[in-house]
């Protein structure tokens, strides 16, 4: 990821978006199928029936389909893009009377006064690219611009992403080389629509690894919509000090930050390295990080699944240049793990002008559609970034307590973690008398793992291990994989050293280690077992220990010390 430009912080999007979190936004909602158009691609033949099943799931008008015909390709060029893909949706939309423009001139330092068309009315806000259209526009070697003042020559490119070209729509005569500045990003608008949709367009695509994919995320997104979207948040930062790239910790720390005041439980890592596969990550419904070309950690897992509705994003230069893929860069493989919405660049787009992850998250957090809240965290248009997911799914759409009373309602399991989000609420808001006895109350009712590994966390942070070792017994008593396990059982051994019964902690990672010896931790639960056999005055269990580790870690490691 290149850096380009500088950064300065400013607070005032931040207070904007507070305002927001408490907007009404059912008046508005079901009018937003009135202002999407669908378009497909007739030489795919996936496309149009996709195109069929998420207008009918959405309840988009069918005279709102657009057809057009071209190369069933990731990469077309900037000829094919305009002759293929952006005049025909231009003569979908203006035909249709989705965009009323009239004439106009504009005057260009070079060629003088030239005609033009200007948007004075339009009817549509949404444009949804339906799997099997092209991902991205090549660099065009006969394009000849004269570059506008100030624009530095590592941006006088005009490769783009085709929904990020399409977006300006609206307004003809614009350069093509370089990035174009967004007017939606960090609007204080409450909801993306006119006058801004004369501007621009909102464009995503639902689009994956395979048609059976797609389908599963307009499936899992109105499931997630109604529900909502439980289980935990992880974000993985690079600890990084340089200053052209903090930034980008700074959007992880403030997603991260944002999610733990949304009632989550949340991991935040800020070792240099990503998580690595091992890592004990389980049910993940939000996902942020950043650095690695191909896709890495947890998700390579062959059992790894997130939670349905799960929105995930990996920060890459290059993460979104192939799609119809399950294992290649990051915008495919996230998908076919059961994400349903992500975002990813398709050429180097440089880091400050890729989406601010953490705004966002906070216009999701705040009810917004996905596709909304994309383009509100997205400096420019007419670059690199490629969106996918339901344009209009909105996973906070309904409060906490509706979806609890719908989750009960219909006997789902998943309201476990709609209490859980609420007993983390009542102790952001100083309530954690409250919150525990919910806790407590909760975890026997539904006999929840979930609920008691919480308890036991409430319980050791008061430093009442007994209960919190009881809590922790009662979250591991059925394990649902390893990855819970490790995590559950590393607490419990905590709670066993803060109440000084360090034999029982020796006996938990002894376990740990004996059970999962490809773990990628597995020397570190010996090298915990040996501390606290030396801690015990046990020599003989030290040295069978340490006879483990000297077997397991890699020869280097050994004559380091």
């Amino acid at each position: 990821m290149a850096k380009c430009g500088s950064w300065r912080k400013t607070g005032l999007w931040f207070a904007a978006l507070a305002a927001l979190l408490w907007l009404p936004r059912a008046a508005w909602a079901d009018d937003l199928a009135q202002r999407v158009v669908i378009v497909y691609n007739a030489e795919d033949p996936d496309s149009k029936s996709l195109a069929d099943y998420y207008a009918q799931k959405r309840g988009v008008p069918t005279n709102q389909i657009c057809e057009i015909s071209a190369h069933v390709e990731d990469t077309i060029s900037r000829r094919e893009f305009n002759e293929k893909v952006r005049d025909p949706i231009w003569q979908f939309l203006t035909h249709g009377g989705f965009l009323q423009q009239e004439p106009r001139s504009v005057m260009d330092p070079v060629l003088g006064r030239i005609p033009s068309l200007a948007t004075v009315n339009s009817r549509v806000s949404y444009l949804v690219l339906m799997y099997g259209m092209p991902l991205r526009i090549d660099k065009d070697p006969d394009l000849r611009e004269n570059p506008s003042n100030g624009t530095k020559p590592e941006l006088r490119r005009d490769e783009a992403s085709v929904e990020s070209e399409l977006a300006t729509l609206p307004t003809t005569g614009l350069p093509i080389s370089g990035p174009l500045r967004n007017p939606f990003f960090g609007s204080t608008s409450a909801q993306f629509g006119p006058p801004l949709n004369r501007e621009m367009l909102l464009v995503g695509r639902l689009d994956g690894p395979d048609a059976q994919t797609v389908r599963r995320m307009i499936d899992d997104a109105l499931t997630a919509e109604h529900y909502g979207l439980h289980g935990r948040a992880y974000f993985d930062a690079q600890g990084t000090h340089d200053p052209g790239y903090v930034v980008g910790d700074d959007w992880m720390r403030n997603a991260w930050h944002a999610f733990q005041q949304a009632g989550y439980e949340c991991d935040f890592d800020e070792r240099p390295e990503t998580f690595a596969e091992d890592y004990p990550m389980t049910d993940a419904a939000i996902y942020a990080g950043w650095y690695s070309e191909r896709v890495v950690g947890p998700f390579r897992r062959p059992d790894f699944r997130f939670q349905t509705g799960a929105v995930a994003y990996h920060l890459h230069s290059s993460s979104g240049a192939a799609v119809r893929t399950r294992t290649a860069f990051w915008v495919g493989p996230l998908l076919a793990k059961g994400a349903v919405a992500t975002m990813g660049n398709v050429y180097e787009p440089y880091l400050l002008y890729t989406p601010h992850i953490d705004m966002f998250f906070k216009r999701l957090l705040a009810g917004a559609p996905f596709l909304e809240a994309a383009y509100y965290c997205e400096p420019v248009l007419s670059w690199q970034t490629t969106f996918e997911g339901d344009p209009l799914y909105r996973p906070f759409a309904a409060s906490l307590d509706e979806q609890i009373q719908r989750l009960e309602a219909d006997h789902k399991p998943e309201v476990e973690w709609a209490y859980l989000r609420k007993i983390n609420l009542l102790i952001v808001q100083d309530g954690r008398t409250e919150a525990e006895e919910l806790c407590h109350a909760k975890a026997g009712e539904l006999h929840s793992a979930v609920l008691y590994e919480k308890l036991g966390d409430l319980l050791h942070g008061a430093h009442r291990e007994t209960e919190a070792i009881e809590a922790y017994g009662n979250a591991d008593e059925k394990p649902v994989d390893v990855y819970h396990d490790i995590r559950v059982a590393t607490k419990m051994a905590a709670a066993y050293v803060a109440h000084k019964e360090p034999a029982q902690a020796l006996a938990i990672y002894e376990r740990l280690a004996d059970a999962y010896q490809s773990h990628h931790n597995v020397v570190e639960f010996y090298q915990r077992a040996h501390e606290l056999a030396l801690a015990l005055s046990n020599e003989t269990k030290a040295k069978a220990l340490q006879a483990k580790i000297d077997r397991l870690q890699p020869a280097s490691q050994q004559e380091k010390k």
